[in-house]
């Protein structure tokens, strides 16, 4: 029997949710802790009936190869490996394929980190961007989950859904890696040759571990340019994938240092950049963010006392995002009314929406409603 505590100590909640890929009503409990059990679930119901509990491995949390010290320098902790493979690491929302069971049916689904399944919110319609996207490509996910035995971790990014970094694309999906259900990692590699989209290699590395970690982020902080206030153009990072000879895969990240100082505060502060991000993040999970939830979700990266500590301002940009999230909504709500493409009709379109919105916003207006298209 697997109990939740057993993996997730106390970090982890109940949930009964109606799977929309398959129609189901599921049962379980669904992990919150950081470590490898990050989103984890373990299903114990499916349409009322109890299953015998299943253990469902999502998406890591994947953590630095070293500590920082309070002078500012780092104490590398790198093991002695077989081979380093590196690929992009892309800024988007983290989308989980997986199959449960009901006893006597196997049915492929899909999750966000937080959630058991997919779904779609006031300001992120996750459903619909996947099915728009993805939906080609179900067969292909169904088959290289069935040949690896294993769940897909894919990223779903581009300007239409926005994060740190700005993407040309306006939506698309990638494969990032298989993780099995007793936790086995597979790389890209270990997965290639599967027809879907992949995220792209960077390069290997088989010695000099620390030279070339401090390489590869002065590299990738040539590639940030800033757009407009708090997004970047460019590369979010790199993820490591470390293989040792008996077979055994880990993941680091790696981030150049202005990625890095938003998300890995140095001193006893939290930076404006990461509790914004943080708190667009949490619309994934929910369409009403309170300030406990993103604390919950700061504790990830930070002790729970600079988290206390930053109260204030937690509350400030919490504020601020949820301003701009309905912000947001009312531009397509009256984008939508307008009838016409901006695209097709640009003036048209931005003199009726003149009336409804300050001059000194249309520019921003414009903008939403393009990366939405």
């Amino acid at each position: 029997m697997v109990e939740p505590k057993d993996l997730f100590g106390n970090d982890y909640q109940e949930f009964c949710e109606i799977d929309p890929f398959n129609h189901n009503e599921v049962e379980g409990f669904i992990s919150r802790k950081a470590t490898e059990y990050y989103g984890a679930l373990i299903i114990t119901r499916v349409n009322g009936k109890s299953v015998t509990p299943q253990l469902i491995m999502a998406t890591p949390k994947m953590h630095y190869p070293f500590v920082a010290r309070a002078n500012g320098t780092r104490n590398y902790i790198f093991p002695t490996v077989r081979n380093i493979e590196i690929y992009e690491k892309l800024d988007g929302t983290n989308v989980l394929s997986y199959f449960y069971t009901d006893g006597v049916n196997r049915y492929l689904t899909y999750k966000t980190r937080l959630r058991p399944f997919l779904s779609s919110g006031r300001f992120g319609d996750f459903y619909n961007m996947w099915i728009e996207v993805a939906r080609d490509y179900f067969p292909m996910i169904k088959k290289t989950m069935e040949k690896h035995n294993c769940n897909l971790s894919f990223e779903l990014y581009g300007c239409r859904n926005p994060h740190l970094i700005v993407y040309p694309n306006s939506l698309d999906i990638a494969l990032l890696f298989g993780v099995t259900n007793e936790g086995r990692i597979l790389s890209p590699t270990d997965i290639k040759g599967s027809g879907l989209p992949e995220v792209t290699k960077l390069k290997d590395v088989d010695s000099d571990y620390i030279y070339n970690y401090e390489l590869l982020r002065a590299e990738l902080q040539t590639t940030l340019k800033q757009q407009e206030e708090g997004y970047y153009s460019g590369t979010e990072g790199a993820v490591w994938y470390l293989h040792f000879p008996d077979g055994k895969c880990i993941q680091m990240k790696c981030k150049p240092e202005l990625v890095e100082a938003i998300h890995f505060s140095a001193g006893a502060g939290l930076g404006k950049n990461i509790i914004i991000a943080t708190c667009w993040n949490a619309f994934e999970n929910t369409d009403s963010p309170t300030i406990e939830f993103i604390k919950q979700l700061l504790l990830e990266e930070f002790k729970p006392e600079i988290i206390e500590a930053n109260h204030y301002l937690i509350e400030r940009y919490l504020n601020y995002v949820m301003g701009e999230a309905e912000f947001r909504d009312k531009v397509m709500i009256e984008y939508q009314k307008t009838g016409m493409n901006i695209l097709l009709n640009k003036a048209d379109v931005m003199r009726r929406l003149s009336d409804k919105f300050p001059r000194d916003k249309m520019k921003r207006v414009y903008s939403i409603i393009v990366g939405k298209l």
